[in-house]
């Protein structure tokens, strides 16, 4: 939702000291743009975390948004893999409408945490490697869930080509490189703190992500990029 503003603007203190500053310090312009980058990522970084001590978790705009657009396409008879399910939110959530879900994350402690806050018939979490997992017992899912994981991967495609032939939908949500220009400065002009956090290896632009799905065998079924993810729903030739 945007916002109507007034034309005239109140004068905010800060600004008008930080213009004055910027037009006095003994810097370079490509000096100066670095060091605003390197703020903002760090301000940024700042708002975002601390929002999540003001937001009840549910009602948190990424993960609303997260949870709208994935149950968009989950169905009541669905039976659902979560890889990285770290404490079960996402998991949970699927689990209020699919017939089963399983959470597969290889942190024991996040998995004993996820078995506490969620107890649900339909909804297992199990401590493991996911391919083990379907390889080791006969479920067969519907839709496998990648929320926040190939940025991790060194090669996102080799998982992606293991996996896709177990189910029939996949989503994949994973950071919006093209969420606003201060990322093409920052990929300009070499600013180190160019990414989301700091045990990521890809920062995917949108024509890249959907490059890694066309190129791994999967159609692009329903897409949305809103703050500042990409969240994207991709179908199998299973289900075609």
């Amino acid at each position: 939702m945007g916002v109507k503003i007034a034309r005239k603007k109140p004068k905010n203190l800060l600004l008008s000291v930080l213009y004055r500053l910027n037009s006095i310090v003994p810097l370079s312009n490509k000096a100066k743009i670095k060091l605003f980058l390197n703020l903002e990522w760090i301000f940024d970084r700042l708002v975002h975390e601390t929002s999540f001590k003001l937001y009840n978790e549910e009602d948190h705009p990424m993960r609303y948004s997260s949870k709208e657009f994935i149950l968009n396409k989950i169905e009541a008879n669905h039976t659902v893999l979560d890889l990285g399910s770290n404490q079960g939110f996402i998991s949970n959530f699927i689990a209020e409408k699919a017939k089963k879900v399983v959470g597969v994350d290889y942190n024991q402690e996040a998995i004993h945490l996820a078995e506490k806050r969620f107890p649900k018939a339909n909804l297992t979490f199990v401590c493991g490697e996911a391919f083990e997992y379907l390889e080791s017992n006969t479920t067969k899912f519907d839709a496998l869930i990648l929320s926040h994981i190939l940025e991790h991967l060194d090669h996102p495609n080799e998982l992606l080509d293991k996996l896709k032939s177990h189910f029939s939908l996949i989503y994949i949500e994973v950071p919006d490189f093209d969420k606003g220009y201060l990322n093409q400065y920052r990929n300009d002009f070499g600013v180190d703190l160019i990414y989301t956090d700091d045990d990521h290896v890809h920062e995917f632009d949108r024509e890249e992500m959907k490059a890694l799905i066309l190129s791994s065998g999967l159609s692009i079924a329903e897409e949305e990029y809103k703050n500042g993810v990409q969240r994207i729903w991709c179908k199998t030739n299973s289900n075609s």
